[in-house]
């Protein structure tokens, strides 16, 4: 399958097509982040030079300490390039109401790790006869990424895991990209020979470096030492998708998120900070480990609203992912979702002896 660019005999109708898909929900990720210009390559340097200090020195008491008693930041589409010039302006003209929450972007994943971004998402298309997976957000007219299959992306992470082999481990998930929309190309059905072909290239690039699902008993989760250099993988997705890859969950390298209760129930997505704050708090209460959002749709970064970033750190869930880890000055403020360091302790789940180090 070939993603090129939309034709403008087709953008019109696209638009309207795609306004439907984001007001109805389209896959759960249109919760996005307004344009961040790619930094110049030195000013890039100086912040992760200036960052160096939050995540090289920090060392956590952690003889005690599991992977469920930390939090870090994450974000949201990780590999997001910026959609296309005309379908930019086209939309400028019919919807811009709708362009404030598609027009994004982001700087490559290698960079978002330097800064201290420890929680990656990446979108997946299949295209069987090429057993590939292309990474993008929405088929042909959103294609553009920073990694553009599977394989580069993981190549990439692991290319930066391998030169800081000390880091904590690092969560990436997955949306399976199939919805038809229409007017446009038709994404191949996620199949179980689909999943299984994507279960062997994170065998092939990541194997021995995975904390696999059938290795949590109980919700025991391994140590801070013990996870060092290690990947957590997520399937985020529901209904058929997610019940086929349950098949055999305890063999899969990629957790799922299912609801407590459920054997493989461990990690959970849960996107509200605000409303969903006293589950997310008693979720992790018992052991289970969460992903929540700081923000969605640029809202909380045009207002400089921090009250859901501040739930979200509040409510304990592990995982905080955000589309503004560096500052939304192109909002005419400086919203912005940081922690004083690349993992913190945990301010629910963390025993006393966590402290952080200088």
């Amino acid at each position: 399958m070939a993603y090129k660019l939309f034709t403008y005999y087709h953008l019109h109708r696209v638009v309207l097509i795609c306004s439907f898909a984001l007001l109805t929900g389209f896959q759960g990720n249109h919760q996005n982040n307004i344009s961040q210009d790619h930094l110049k390559t030195d000013e890039l340097k100086a912040i992760a030079k200036e960052n160096e200090e939050k995540v090289v020195p920090i060392s956590l008491n952690s003889a005690e300490i599991r992977i469920n008693h930390i939090q870090f930041v994450g974000s949201h589409n990780s590999y997001k390039r910026a959609m296309p010039d005309g379908f930019i302006k086209h939309l400028m003209k019919v919807n811009p109401k709708l362009l404030k929450s598609l027009e994004y972007e982001h700087i490559p994943l290698s960079d978002q790790l330097d800064l201290g971004i420890r929680k990656l998402e990446l979108d997946v298309f299949y295209v069987a006869d090429e057993e590939r997976f292309p990474v993008g957000h929405i088929q042909q007219i959103d294609m553009n990424s920073n990694c553009s299959t599977l394989r580069i992306c993981l190549a990439q992470i692991i290319s930066w895991s391998n030169n800081n082999s000390t880091h904590p481990p690092i969560w990436i998930s997955f949306n399976a990209k199939d919805s038809y929309i229409l007017g446009l190309p038709k994404p191949e059905t996620f199949t179980p020979k689909a999943f299984a072909l994507m279960d062997s290239i994170f065998e092939e690039i990541l194997g021995e470096k995975l904390i696999r699902p059938g290795e949590i008993v109980d919700l025991h989760w391994p140590l801070l030492d013990e996870a060092r250099g290690k990947f957590i993988l997520i399937l985020d997705e529901v209904g058929k998708k997610r019940d086929i890859y349950l098949n055999n969950w305890k063999s899969r390298p990629m957790f799922t998120n299912v609801n407590e209760g459920h054997p493989a129930a461990a990690i959970m997505i849960i996107n509200d900070p605000i409303g969903q704050f006293k589950e997310i708090q008693r979720l992790v209460r018992a052991g289970y480990m969460v992903r929540t959002r700081a923000d969605a749709d640029t809202l909380e970064a045009r207002q400089n609203d921090s009250s859901r970033r501040e739930a979200a750190f509040d409510s304990g869930a592990q995982a905080v992912s955000t589309d503004y880890y560096l500052p939304a000055n192109h909002f005419g403020n400086q919203y912005q979702v940081s922690l004083p360091h690349s993992v913190i302790c945990n301010p629910v789940t963390a025993p006393v002896t966590c402290k952080p180090i200088e």
